[in-house]
């Protein structure tokens, strides 16, 4: 397995490809052992965690990390949350280095904002260490991700990465909130866009419309869209094509459907609807950006 690409650029395409995943899963974990550690190669190598959150927990051995100019050091125990979008560069990476890993698919900004509004200090502070108890929590779940991650063909895929970033995130909550890094509860409104976040990621494969996710949150379209507005500064339509568009985007990279086959899966009444969409979101057709992106 070849380290460099892994460390190159943190795009979860890119990644899955690289490390030969199945994309279809939104969560992949695995241990650096001797064969895969990172060396000297690495050292001073950028990278930016373009639409995927890492988690990182050192087992052994120690680096030094720059994020936003700001040195930060790794050592066994501790460990490194960086969310996506986040620029990052990796130095004196010690020879025993070894470490467990989630790499998370972020399917929305909102999914992104979300967790950004609990952590607000994570980005400044992104080196936490563990305790006994936290670190075989995470181990678990790590263990877990990479039991589920091989099956990617459950139709409930979708469903089950969203539950995990749920209970990932809630496990973050409990240690940062132990540190006093979560520096406040998340308010009723935020919890309404966390809500919003966690149903686009699951039900932005059949519903578009802003009074469905209103509805479900038990509000008016009018009232939600006020209220998810002023948390993320967009609007529900936004979010709901920016996760339509993603989902489309996954799955003209990760398989061989074509733009009529994507529509159904989307839940669009015509190919032409759907090609029209995408192209209004992204300036392209669906199969113009699949030949301009094929080699990500």
């Amino acid at each position: 397995m070849n380290s460099d690409k892994r460390l190159a650029n943190i795009d979860y395409a890119h990644i899955a490809r690289a490390l030969g995943w199945h994309i279809e899963s939104g969560f992949h974990s695995f241990d650096t052992e001797e064969d895969a550690s990172l060396n000297e190669q690495n050292m001073g190598r950028a990278i930016m965690t373009r639409d995927a959150m890492l988690l990182l927990v050192c087992r052994r051995g120690s680096m030094v990390l720059v994020v936003g100019g700001a040195s930060h050091t790794l050592v066994t125990g501790q460990m490194l949350l960086l969310f996506a979008g986040t620029h990052c560069r990796f130095t004196h990476i010690s020879t025993d280095f070894s470490c467990s890993v989630i790499i998370g698919r972020i399917n929305s900004e909102a999914s992104t904002e979300s967790l950004v509004t609990i952590f607000p200090r994570v980005r400044q502070m992104p080196v936490v260490s563990l305790l006994k108890q936290e670190n075989a929590t995470l181990t678990s779940l790590m263990r877990y991700i990479q039991t589920t991650s091989v099956n990617y063909r459950n139709p409930s895929r979708a469903e089950l990465d969203g539950h995990i970033l749920s209970i990932l995130r809630c496990e973050l909550i409990d240690i940062f909130l132990r540190r006093n890094l979560a520096v406040k509860e998340a308010t009723q409104d935020e919890q309404l866009v966390m809500r919003f976040s966690m149903m686009l990621a699951v039900k932005s494969f059949e519903h578009r419309d802003v009074e469905y996710y209103a509805q479900e949150c038990g509000l008016t379209a009018k009232c939600f869209a006020a209220k998810v507005k002023r948390i993320t500064d967009k609007t529900p339509s936004d979010l709901i094509a920016s996760a339509v568009v993603k989902n489309a985007k996954r799955l003209l990279l990760s398989t061989d459907l074509n733009s009529t086959e994507i529509s159904e899966r989307l839940n669009f009444s015509t190919p032409s609807f759907f090609c029209r969409y995408f192209k209004r979101y992204t300036g392209l057709s669906p199969q113009e950006w699949k030949s301009q992106n094929s080699d990500i």
